[in-house]
C-alpha cells in the first residue's frame, strides 16, 4: 500500500455575533451545566467558528442552527434557528493548499 503524508491548509474568516440580551452570564451558566466549561463569549465564538470551518453550516450542539449573514439559512427550519447568534461569513476558503510528502 502506498501512502502520502498530506498537510492541508485553508483560511476561513468569520465574525461571530451574539445578542448579549440572550447570550448572557445566566445563559452561559446553564450552558456549562450540560455542555462545555466556557466562561467568555470569546470561547463560544472560537468554538462556533471552528465548527463552522470544519462542518459547514450545520446544527451546532448546544447552540442549534445559527443565523448566517443575518438571515436564516435557506435549508434551515425557521423555528429551529437560534437568532441570538449570527455568523458573518467573510470568507470560506474553497481552495486549500496541500503539501504532500
Amino acid at each position: 500500500m502506498k501512502s502520502f503524508d498530506c498537510t492541508v491548509e485553508r483560511i476561513d474568516k468569520y465574525i461571530v455575533e451574539f445578542d448579549t440580551d440572550v447570550i448572557n452570564e445566566e445563559w452561559m451558566e446553564e450552558f456549562r451545566e450540560f455542555m462545555y466549561d466556557f466562561y467568555t463569549l470569546e470561547e463560544h465564538a472560537e468554538h462556533i467558528a471552528q465548527h463552522r470551518a470544519r462542518f459547514g453550516g450545520k446544527f451546532i450542539e448546544g447552540y442549534g442552527f445559527t443565523l448566517e449573514n443575518g438571515k436564516t439559512p435557506y435549508w434551515a427550519d425557521e423555528d429551529r434557528v437560534n437568532k441570538s447568534i449570527n455568523i458573518k461569513i467573510i470568507s470560506d476558503d474553497n481552495e486549500a493548499y496541500v503539501d504532500i510528502k
